[in-house]
């Protein structure tokens, strides 16, 4: 005779968090893809949110900010980049993205950013530097986006100081990204328009049609 089976309490599973459901999809799409694969599923799915949101304003420039930033961080995550490199290559991309789009030349956004090169990861050089420049650009009519630049810098380069804090792991620079990906969306939606609940979905979009299966 079987005793103690029938009410044998079975152990309890959460269900998994979105965080781990993303790690999830980042690790089968890590595996079965390689680096060439990524890029062309990246502008594929560049190219598919455009046309969804293309009623929207601003949803243009969104989408590029996640194409360049997700090219990056597939180039870095395949070949090892250093936090370094990466920062400095979201930076550059960044460059290239508002240069095309507003016409203004790339060096003026050099300039800005060599600015920064003295701050060698202190947090508080890092806002006194970024502080000064705002001063120095507010209402520069030849680069009005130059504010924007400065701010996306400034908290790029915070976000890699507090979040990974000298660890070299790729899974914390990939903490970086998400959050610098926040920040970007409460800096565009910071006067409602387009409100944050746009462009969490458009990112929730990106990511799930980025690692759907072929």
């Amino acid at each position: 005779m079987q005793t103690g089976m029938k009410n044998k309490k079975q152990p309890t599973v959460d269900a998994p968090s979105a965080k781990q459901k993303r790690d999830n999809f980042d690790s089968y799409y890590d595996k079965m893809m390689s680096l060439q694969d990524q890029l062309e599923r990246i502008n594929i799915v560049s190219d598919v949110l455009k046309k969804k949101y293309e009623e929207y304003d601003e949803t243009s420039d969104f989408v590029n900010f996640l194409h360049a930033i997700e090219e990056v961080f597939a180039y870095a995550q395949k070949e090892r980049w250093s936090v370094e490199k990466t920062q400095n290559e979201m930076i550059e991309s960044e460059i290239y993205i508002i240069s095309r789009t507003t016409g203004i030349d790339e060096d003026v956004f050099r300039v800005i950013h060599n600015e920064f090169a003295q701050a060698n990861d202190d947090i508080e050089k890092i806002q006194s530097i970024a502080n000064t420049l705002m001063k120095k650009y507010d209402g520069d009519e030849e680069c009005p986006v130059c504010k924007d630049f400065i701010a996306y810098i400034r908290d790029s380069l915070l976000v890699f100081s507090q979040t990974i804090s000298g660890n070299t792991d790729f899974d914390e620079i990939s903490e970086a990204k998400e959050r610098i990906i926040q920040l970007r969306m409460e800096r565009m939606s910071a006067d409602n328009e387009p409100p944050m609940e746009m462009l969490q979905k458009i990112y929730d979009d990106f990511v799930v049609e980025l690692h759907k299966p072929e």
